[in-house]
């Protein structure tokens, strides 16, 4: 399979994931259908326009809207879903807290997805293994600023877990591997997020968090 095809295939994954964490967003939120939809397409597409940006050319998402599009139809999917669950019974607690969980899992996929894009934008301009990551933790985690912003609420990625932190080293690894060792760069991407993935998922699981100013002192 050329890379790509490949790529483009991700990226949809990607989108997908993500729009769905925007929109779960919106649920616990309670905003209406066009709030949903803005989120759900801001938190897909945001981090790419901002890699796109500081790469200086034209955002992807902007030339080819199909990410957007994608976004819409998950939205209204995802809301359409979640109506007809709240018509047979209201949302409790324990619909509440799944959401959450939904949140924090698609959040997750498209954070490892879209760090490793970010990463190979780096690799294709011919950077140097730290802008690589820098352009990796943009991409994954940008969406999420704008998201967590538009809520009004501290974004994910400044006061928990090492969100940020482990698209960063993604990013550096995946140039490393394929700039540097020459290895190929499917299985490099594949093996790159799932590690990721997998790393998100535990830290997601055992709430492992960057210190902080709510760190207790040992005494």
């Amino acid at each position: 399979m050329e890379f790509d095809l490949f790529l483009m295939m991700c990226n949809y994954i990607g989108t997908i994931a993500f729009a769905v964490s925007g929109a779960v967003k919106g649920f616990k939120k309670k905003l209406d259908i066009f709030g949903i939809s803005l989120l759900s397409i801001i938190t897909a597409v945001g981090g790419g326009i901002i890699r796109d940006t500081m790469a200086n050319r034209i955002p992807t998402a902007l030339t080819d809207p199909t990410a957007i599009y994608l976004s819409l139809v998950v939205a209204i999917v995802m809301y359409l879903i979640v109506i007809n669950l709240k018509q047979d019974k209201p949302l409790d607690k324990k619909m509440i807290h799944f959401l959450s969980q939904t949140n924090l899992i698609f959040d997750a996929i498209g954070l490892a997805i879209f760090a490793l894009i970010g990463a190979s934008t780096g690799v294709e301009l011919q950077l140097n293994a730290v802008t690589s990551g820098i352009l990796a933790a943009l991409t994954g985690v940008g969406g999420g600023i704008a998201r967590d912003l538009l809520v009004n609420e501290t974004p994910i990625v400044l006061k928990e877990d090492v969100y940020a932190v482990l698209a960063l080293f993604s990013g550096i690894l995946y140039h490393l591997c394929v700039v540097d060792w020459r290895l190929p760069q499917i299985p490099v991407f594949i093996t790159i997020f799932s590690l990721a993935l997998l790393i998100r998922l535990l830290v997601i699981k055992y709430k492992i968090n960057l210190p902080n100013m709510e760190t207790k002192r040992k005494a």
